[in-house]
Protein backbone atom coordinates (compact mmCIF):
# COMPACT_ATOMS: atom_id res chain seq x y z
CA UNK A 1 0.00 0.00 0.00
CA UNK A 2 1.42 3.54 -1.21
CA UNK A 3 1.85 6.26 1.63
CA UNK A 4 -0.32 9.30 1.80
CA UNK A 5 1.31 11.89 -0.44
CA UNK A 6 3.13 14.70 1.08
CA UNK A 7 1.36 18.29 0.47
CA UNK A 8 4.56 19.95 -0.96
CA UNK A 9 8.11 20.56 -0.90
CA UNK A 10 9.75 23.73 -1.09
CA UNK A 11 13.46 23.49 -2.53
CA UNK A 12 15.76 26.58 -2.82
CA UNK A 13 19.14 27.42 -3.39
CA UNK A 14 19.70 30.13 -0.54
CA UNK A 15 18.65 29.93 2.67
CA UNK A 16 15.98 33.36 2.83
CA UNK A 17 14.62 32.39 0.14
CA UNK A 18 11.46 31.18 2.28
CA UNK A 19 10.62 35.10 3.33
CA UNK A 20 9.43 35.44 -0.52
CA UNK A 21 7.07 32.68 0.04
CA UNK A 22 6.02 33.00 3.10
CA UNK A 23 2.56 32.97 3.62
CA UNK A 24 2.91 29.80 0.79
CA UNK A 25 5.28 28.17 3.55
CA UNK A 26 3.27 29.07 6.47
CA UNK A 27 -0.31 27.77 4.99
CA UNK A 28 1.33 24.02 3.55
CA UNK A 29 4.28 23.69 5.50
CA UNK A 30 6.44 22.33 3.12
CA UNK A 31 9.41 19.46 3.68
CA UNK A 32 11.81 22.02 3.27
CA UNK A 33 15.40 21.76 0.96
CA UNK A 34 18.13 24.56 1.04
CA UNK A 35 20.89 23.62 -1.27
CA UNK A 36 23.61 25.96 0.22
CA UNK A 37 24.37 27.46 3.57
CA UNK A 38 24.15 31.10 2.49
CA UNK A 39 28.15 31.24 3.47
CA UNK A 40 30.84 32.36 1.53
CA UNK A 41 34.44 31.76 1.91
CA UNK A 42 35.01 33.01 5.04
CA UNK A 43 31.32 33.97 5.77
CA UNK A 44 29.32 31.80 7.96
CA UNK A 45 25.94 30.40 6.59
CA UNK A 46 22.63 31.19 7.61
CA UNK A 47 20.75 28.23 8.23
CA UNK A 48 19.49 28.67 11.64
CA UNK A 49 18.21 31.85 10.89
CA UNK A 50 15.98 29.75 8.21
CA UNK A 51 15.58 27.02 10.17
CA UNK A 52 13.75 29.43 12.53
CA UNK A 53 11.47 30.71 10.30
CA UNK A 54 10.63 26.78 8.71
CA UNK A 55 10.07 25.84 12.36
CA UNK A 56 7.88 29.54 13.07
CA UNK A 57 5.54 28.11 10.08
CA UNK A 58 5.26 24.04 10.95
CA UNK A 59 7.45 23.31 7.78
CA UNK A 60 9.92 20.57 8.06
CA UNK A 61 13.44 20.44 7.07
CA UNK A 62 14.65 18.13 5.26
CA UNK A 63 18.36 16.21 5.54
CA UNK A 64 19.63 17.94 2.53
CA UNK A 65 19.76 21.22 3.92
CA UNK A 66 23.10 23.43 3.43
CA UNK A 67 24.65 21.33 1.89
CA UNK A 68 27.30 23.30 0.33
CA UNK A 69 28.68 26.62 1.03
CA UNK A 70 28.25 29.13 -1.66
CA UNK A 71 31.89 28.92 -2.40
CA UNK A 72 31.64 25.62 -3.09
CA UNK A 73 29.13 25.80 -5.50
CA UNK A 74 30.55 28.44 -7.41
CA UNK A 75 33.80 26.27 -7.40
CA UNK A 76 31.73 23.52 -9.09
CA UNK A 77 30.42 25.53 -11.50
CA UNK A 78 33.94 27.14 -12.83
CA UNK A 79 35.88 23.91 -12.47
CA UNK A 80 32.97 21.80 -14.33
CA UNK A 81 33.08 19.68 -10.77
CA UNK A 82 29.47 17.50 -11.54
CA UNK A 83 30.05 14.40 -8.85
CA UNK A 84 28.84 15.91 -5.86
CA UNK A 85 25.88 17.94 -7.09
CA UNK A 86 25.06 14.66 -9.23
CA UNK A 87 24.97 12.62 -5.58
CA UNK A 88 22.88 15.90 -4.48
CA UNK A 89 20.28 15.44 -7.09
CA UNK A 90 20.11 11.92 -7.19
CA UNK A 91 19.04 12.16 -2.98
CA UNK A 92 16.70 14.83 -3.77
CA UNK A 93 14.82 12.56 -6.42
CA UNK A 94 15.29 10.00 -3.63
CA UNK A 95 12.68 12.46 -1.40
CA UNK A 96 10.39 12.80 -4.00
CA UNK A 97 9.83 9.42 -3.85
CA UNK A 98 9.59 8.77 -0.78
CA UNK A 99 7.29 11.85 0.37
CA UNK A 100 5.13 12.15 -2.88
CA UNK A 101 4.96 15.76 -2.98
CA UNK A 102 1.65 16.99 -4.96
CA UNK A 103 3.76 20.26 -5.21
CA UNK A 104 7.10 21.17 -5.56
CA UNK A 105 8.13 24.99 -5.12
CA UNK A 106 11.52 25.90 -6.80
CA UNK A 107 13.92 28.86 -7.40
CA UNK A 108 13.05 30.43 -10.64
CA UNK A 109 15.66 30.37 -13.73
CA UNK A 110 16.42 34.38 -14.05
CA UNK A 111 19.60 34.45 -14.89
CA UNK A 112 19.93 36.76 -11.84
CA UNK A 113 22.07 34.52 -9.70
CA UNK A 114 24.35 31.38 -11.05
CA UNK A 115 23.30 29.53 -7.91
CA UNK A 116 19.63 29.95 -8.02
CA UNK A 117 19.40 28.47 -11.84
CA UNK A 118 21.39 25.78 -10.59
CA UNK A 119 19.11 24.83 -8.27
CA UNK A 120 15.83 25.17 -10.71
CA UNK A 121 17.82 22.78 -13.27
CA UNK A 122 18.67 20.44 -10.78
CA UNK A 123 14.85 20.38 -9.42
CA UNK A 124 14.00 19.56 -13.17
CA UNK A 125 16.34 16.86 -13.51
CA UNK A 126 15.63 14.90 -10.08
CA UNK A 127 11.88 15.09 -10.60
CA UNK A 128 12.61 13.73 -14.41
CA UNK A 129 14.27 10.65 -11.95
CA UNK A 130 11.52 9.83 -10.47
CA UNK A 131 9.77 9.03 -14.01
CA UNK A 132 8.56 5.15 -14.02
CA UNK A 133 9.00 4.71 -9.95
CA UNK A 134 5.19 4.80 -10.06
CA UNK A 135 4.33 7.69 -8.49
CA UNK A 136 2.44 10.81 -9.73
CA UNK A 137 4.84 13.92 -11.16
CA UNK A 138 4.45 16.71 -8.86
CA UNK A 139 3.33 19.87 -10.01
CA UNK A 140 6.56 22.29 -10.01
CA UNK A 141 6.35 25.67 -9.64
CA UNK A 142 8.60 28.43 -9.28
CA UNK A 143 8.97 31.67 -7.37
CA UNK A 144 10.90 35.13 -9.09
CA UNK A 145 13.92 36.22 -6.49
CA UNK A 146 14.35 39.76 -8.12
CA UNK A 147 12.12 42.69 -7.83
CA UNK A 148 8.07 42.34 -7.68
CA UNK A 149 7.03 38.66 -7.70
CA UNK A 150 4.24 39.75 -10.14
CA UNK A 151 6.60 41.22 -12.74
CA UNK A 152 8.26 37.98 -12.99
CA UNK A 153 10.81 38.43 -16.54
CA UNK A 154 9.96 42.08 -16.41
CA UNK A 155 6.39 41.54 -16.49
CA UNK A 156 6.49 38.81 -19.13
CA UNK A 157 5.47 36.11 -17.59
CA UNK A 158 2.18 35.25 -16.26
CA UNK A 159 1.49 33.88 -12.61
CA UNK A 160 0.16 29.83 -12.33
CA UNK A 161 -1.07 31.23 -8.75
CA UNK A 162 -1.37 33.99 -6.92
CA UNK A 163 -1.81 34.08 -3.08
CA UNK A 164 -3.10 37.67 -1.57
CA UNK A 165 -2.22 37.62 2.08
CA UNK A 166 -4.48 38.43 4.75
CA UNK A 167 -3.08 41.71 7.02
CA UNK A 168 -2.06 38.90 9.60
CA UNK A 169 0.40 37.08 6.93
CA UNK A 170 1.69 39.80 5.51
CA UNK A 171 2.67 41.45 9.20
CA UNK A 172 4.79 38.22 9.96
CA UNK A 173 5.82 37.81 6.44
CA UNK A 174 7.63 41.80 7.29
CA UNK A 175 8.04 40.84 10.71
CA UNK A 176 10.25 37.74 9.76
CA UNK A 177 12.06 39.54 6.74
CA UNK A 178 13.39 42.38 8.96
CA UNK A 179 14.55 40.26 11.74
CA UNK A 180 16.53 37.74 9.49
CA UNK A 181 20.17 39.62 10.64
CA UNK A 182 21.93 37.96 7.79
CA UNK A 183 19.79 39.80 5.22
CA UNK A 184 19.40 42.95 7.12
CA UNK A 185 21.19 44.89 4.16
CA UNK A 186 19.48 42.46 1.40
CA UNK A 187 15.82 43.48 2.98
CA UNK A 188 16.65 47.35 3.09
CA UNK A 189 18.28 47.46 -0.50
CA UNK A 190 15.11 45.57 -1.61
CA UNK A 191 12.55 48.04 0.03
CA UNK A 192 14.14 50.87 -1.25
CA UNK A 193 13.33 49.75 -4.66
CA UNK A 194 10.38 47.96 -4.07
CA UNK A 195 7.30 49.25 -2.38
CA UNK A 196 6.60 46.57 0.67
CA UNK A 197 3.14 46.52 -0.79
CA UNK A 198 4.11 44.74 -3.46
CA UNK A 199 5.03 41.47 -1.11
CA UNK A 200 1.63 41.70 -0.07
CA UNK A 201 1.07 39.15 -2.69
CA UNK A 202 3.14 36.14 -3.77
CA UNK A 203 3.12 34.84 -7.26
CA UNK A 204 3.97 31.35 -8.69
CA UNK A 205 4.56 30.70 -11.94
CA UNK A 206 5.38 27.46 -14.35
CA UNK A 207 8.94 27.01 -15.52
CA UNK A 208 9.65 26.94 -18.94
CA UNK A 209 9.48 23.11 -20.70
CA UNK A 210 11.89 20.63 -20.10
CA UNK A 211 13.55 20.95 -23.62
CA UNK A 212 13.98 24.61 -22.89
CA UNK A 213 15.15 25.45 -19.98
CA UNK A 214 18.63 25.63 -19.94
CA UNK A 215 18.13 28.13 -22.90
CA UNK A 216 15.29 30.48 -21.21
CA UNK A 217 16.66 33.54 -19.97
CA UNK A 218 14.78 36.62 -19.74
CA UNK A 219 17.77 38.64 -21.52
CA UNK A 220 20.73 37.75 -23.64
CA UNK A 221 23.11 38.28 -20.85
CA UNK A 222 22.22 37.32 -17.42
CA UNK A 223 22.86 39.58 -14.45
CA UNK A 224 25.17 37.42 -12.70
CA UNK A 225 27.99 37.43 -15.78
CA UNK A 226 27.89 41.29 -15.45
CA UNK A 227 27.92 41.72 -11.79
CA UNK A 228 30.46 39.27 -11.81
CA UNK A 229 32.59 41.24 -14.68
CA UNK A 230 32.23 43.72 -11.95
CA UNK A 231 33.67 41.59 -9.36
CA UNK A 232 36.85 40.52 -11.13
CA UNK A 233 37.83 44.09 -12.55
CA UNK A 234 37.58 45.10 -8.67
CA UNK A 235 39.78 42.08 -8.01
CA UNK A 236 37.06 40.37 -5.80
CA UNK A 237 36.49 37.20 -7.94
CA UNK A 238 39.39 35.88 -10.62
CA UNK A 239 36.90 34.49 -12.85
CA UNK A 240 33.41 34.96 -14.35
CA UNK A 241 30.77 32.11 -14.49
CA UNK A 242 29.12 32.23 -17.41
CA UNK A 243 25.90 30.41 -18.55
CA UNK A 244 26.77 29.01 -21.43
CA UNK A 245 30.68 28.18 -20.27
CA UNK A 246 29.94 26.90 -16.98
CA UNK A 247 25.97 26.01 -16.02
CA UNK A 248 25.16 24.72 -19.48
CA UNK A 249 27.66 21.81 -19.64
CA UNK A 250 27.58 21.13 -15.98
CA UNK A 251 24.45 20.21 -15.71
CA UNK A 252 23.97 18.51 -19.24
CA UNK A 253 27.29 16.50 -17.54
CA UNK A 254 25.31 15.57 -14.37
CA UNK A 255 22.37 14.83 -16.53
CA UNK A 256 24.20 12.36 -18.13
CA UNK A 257 26.11 10.83 -15.18
CA UNK A 258 22.44 10.42 -13.90
CA UNK A 259 21.41 9.01 -17.10
CA UNK A 260 19.07 11.62 -18.43
CA UNK A 261 18.57 12.84 -21.89
CA UNK A 262 20.80 15.43 -22.39
CA UNK A 263 18.94 19.04 -22.65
Amino acid sequence: MQAERASSMLVIGHPGHEIRCHAWLNRHRPTVVVMTSGGGASKPGRIASTLRVIERAGATASPLFGNFSDHEVYGFMLRQEAGKLGAWTRQLSELIRQERPAVILTDMVEGYNSSHDLTAYLVASAVEMTHGSQITPPLVLCQPLDGRPDQAWNGRLRPHTTLALTDAEFRRKMEDARTYAELAAEVADTLRQTPAEAFRQECLYLPAEADALLESLPGEVPFYETFGEQQVAQGKFAEVIRHKRHLVPLVRTIRHDLGLPAR
